[in-house]
């Protein structure tokens, strides 16, 4: 496999108090050459001065100077700007700030990604893992964030993307073609992750490592967060009503920026997602039917299909 420079990118923001687990786990990892690239985005508490105590003691981390706070979808879009125009680095991964990375992590995510480039080349290319939930202290929630969500990740095709994310971002590795084709991060996109999954479902391929790499820590300040897939979460699903805004906002953008590169399965795809935003109940349920526009599991399309405002 060698040992190919990977940069982690990490966005932080009021992290001090799990910062250093999770930076420390980083360094732990047993893939060597790795590198650190962090973007503080405005924090208030004592985060910064972790950060450029780590930054004096190691080589390979490497302190963004401040800038004015964008939050987490274009700080890491920023974060990814930067790690492809200073390194020649052809991986990349994101962090969140208050993880812990299993120490072979990036090991497992570079072993699947060399697997992808032996049958699909140098295309733009995803690798995404499970995670562990654990609470503020790492006890253990869930051995499978999947299954605490009832998540499937092979369901990554580019019409059911633009219904729903399957990718978390933090567990992400990504390769030097789609970081490129990736930028700049709409500020229409949802998230960072889901963006950038669509840009891989769409011009390359995704793959999965069916095991976990981190403990996904959940505690009261968490910028998304895991919901236990129970009781609750079901009554909301199949009761609470279902607004597609953002995700058409995020189709539109998706259009825009990549209207003349789209190949044209893609491109009507978006067309008929867009055209949803306008869609009476029957074709716009028909349109849910007949281009795939599913979320994952039945419980999820009964309240896409039974409380969706058009």
């Amino acid at each position: 496999m060698g040992n190919d420079p990977v940069v982690v990118l990490l966005s932080t923001y009021n992290g001090a108090n799990y910062l250093e687990s999770q930076l420390n786990s980083i360094l732990a990892q047993t893939h060597s050459n790795t590198s650190i690239l962090v973007r503080d985005d405005g924090s208030s508490d004592t985060t910064l001065l972790i950060l450029k105590q780590y930054e004096m003691k190691y080589d390979c981390v490497q302190l963004m100077p401040q800038e004015d706070n964008k939050g987490p979808k274009l700080s890491f879009g920023r974060l990814l700007q930067e790690g492809l125009s200073g390194t020649k680095a052809n991986y990349f991964m994101f962090a969140d700030q208050d993880d812990v990375w299993l120490p072979d992590k990036i090991e497992k995510s570079l072993a699947r990604m060399k697997q992808l480039e032996e049958t699909c080349g140098q295309g733009p290319l995803l690798i995404h893992t499970d995670l562990k939930v654990v609470d503020e202290r790492q006890r253990e929630l869930n051995p499978s964030f999947w299954n605490y969500q009832k998540l499937n990740p092979a369901k990554d095709a580019f019409p059911r993307l633009l219904m729903q994310n399957v990718i978390t971002g933090c567990t992400m590795m990504i390769n030097r073609r789609l970081a490129e084709l990736s930028l700049p991060v709409h500020r229409d996109a949802i998230m960072h992750d889901w963006w950038i999954g669509l840009v891989a479902s769409a011009f390359g391929r995704i793959g999965h490592v069916p095991e976990p790499t981190m403990l996904y820590r959940q505690h009261g300040e968490n910028s998304v967060g895991a919901k236990r897939f129970g009781t609750a979460y079901i009554k909301n699903k199949l009761l609470e009503p279902v607004y597609l805004d953002k995700n058409i906002r995020q189709a539109r953008a998706f259009e825009e920026q990549f209207s003349e590169a789209l190949p044209e399965e893609s491109r009507q795809y978006l067309r008929e997602f867009i055209k949803l935003e306008r869609s009476s109940f029957l074709r716009g349920r028909a349109s849910l039917l007949k281009n795939g526009f599913l979320k994952i599991g039945i419980v999820r399309n009964l309240g896409l299909f039974l409380n969706w405002k058009s």
